[in-house]
């Protein structure tokens, strides 16, 4: 049985029992695409007449970039063009400095696509009763209000009983401790468990802290600090699941 069919049973199951049932999503990479949203900040780097003025040439030639679904912020499509730190670290500072400000901010998080399947795999899950959390790193400073218009305007279900939105209440806790304190408090409600992320500098230490906690890693991009537990599932996105079991 693949990977989601068998959660999809498990929530099923866990109703039937009366057995409280919580599937945890993070967002960024997870449930959602950013290409478009790192292409728009971009590209809106390259038409600002200030930037144009200070790199002229690099502004150019970043009307050429390609943003990637696997790309890990910017510097990967940087480095395809030729825009190589080292040679160009002026235009690479503000160019990051641009990009996070933005990134970072409610304000192009509708840009944001869900990943294959996401949205019909979420409600599905809730249906057969199991309870949803979003579970990010981002901040609810700026970007609680961003996040939930998102989540809504894409269809997913938000709901402060059975489909809650958690983030950081301040930027700079540190994401993979604060998601593990998170599930640590949520394994005294819910009898089972079940985690999906795309960095496994998360998902090695809630394996490490929270081992009853099933996990699925989501092959999209990662920071690279770490590399995922090779006994983890692993999905590349969630349109693999029997539309038949449809509630």
């Amino acid at each position: 049985m693949e990977t989601l069919e068998l959660i999809l049973h498990e929530a099923k199951a866990h109703a039937l029992k009366a057995s409280p049932f919580l599937a945890v999503f993070d967002l960024d990479s997870t449930l959602f695409d950013l290409t478009l949203r790192v292409s728009q900040i971009v590209d809106e780097f390259a038409e600002s007449p200030l930037y144009r003025e200070r790199f002229p040439k690099e502004c150019a030639d970043l009307k050429r970039i390609e943003i990637l679904a696997t790309d890990w912020g910017i510097g990967e499509g940087l480095v395809r063009l030729g825009l190589q730190q080292e040679k160009c670290a002026e235009f690479w500072k503000a160019l990051h400095d641009h990009w996070a400000a933005a990134f970072f901010s409610n304000d192009y998080l509708h840009h944001d696509e869900p990943l294959p399947g996401a949205v019909e795999f979420v409600i599905e899950l809730r249906k057969l009763g199991a309870h949803i959390m979003y579970l990010t790193g981002r901040d609810i400073p700026r970007m609680y209000e961003g996040t939930e218009k998102s989540l809504l305007a894409r269809g997913f279900p938000v709901d402060p009983v059975d489909a809650r939105l958690v983030l950081k209440p301040e930027a700079p806790l540190d994401d993979a401790r604060f998601k593990v304190d998170v599930l640590k408090e949520a394994e005294k409600t819910y009898d089972r468990i079940w985690l999906f992320e795309n960095e496994p500098v998360n998902t090695n230490l809630v394996a490490k802290e929270c081992p009853r906690i099933g996990i699925v890693f989501i092959e999209t991009t990662h920071s690279g600090r770490e590399q995922p537990d090779p006994s983890v599932a692993k999905i590349a996105h969630f349109d693999s699941w029997p539309r038949q079991m449809k509630s």
